[in-house]
């Protein structure tokens, strides 16, 4: 290549694309700070979640315990005649029964997802922390770039067509 205006405008596309390259770099790192500084909380409420549903599995199972116990003292002492009217409450306690264990199914994949979720949480902080980049670095690195700004849509666009 001797045309001198080819050789200006192939460096001229390079620093554009470093440009670009950089300004996304610096959005996905701003991005994922910002995640990792919402993480922390996001697993507090599932938290607060599941142990609420176990409380209230524990209340509900005492209370069908205490009923199937008062239905078998009735039937003690009462004979036969009342013996399908205690059938059907008793069905229906252990219907009660019966759907406690949806909710400790439910519970144990609580427990798994809120473990998931820390350790995604502790892993983007090491990474982060590996990176060199800490909370009060993000809002300084967002000053630092002197050159070109992209619009946001823009870098929206090349994030989404790499897959970030």
């Amino acid at each position: 290549m001797n045309d001198p205006v080819a050789q200006q405008a192939l460096p001229s596309a390079a620093v554009h694309n470093l440009r670009e390259a950089d300004a996304l770099l610096t959005e996905g790192v701003q991005r994922i700070m910002h995640a990792s500084h919402d993480l922390p909380g996001a697993s507090h409420p599932l938290q607060e979640a599941l142990a609420l549903s176990e409380q209230q599995a524990m209340a509900t199972l005492e209370a069908v315990e205490a009923a199937q116990l008062e239905v078998a003292a009735i039937r003690a002492t009462n004979g036969d005649f009342i013996d399908t009217r205690l059938d059907l409450l008793d069905a229906h306690l252990q219907a009660i029964l019966t759907s406690q264990q949806g909710q400790d199914l439910a519970g144990q994949r609580l427990k798994k997802t809120i473990s998931l979720l820390q350790a995604v949480e502790q892993r983007i902080q090491d990474a982060l922390l590996h990176l060199g980049y800490v909370q009060g670095e993000a809002a300084a690195a967002d000053d630092t770039f002197s050159g070109q700004r992209m619009d946001q849509s823009n870098v929206d666009d090349l994030l989404a067509e790499l897959g970030i």
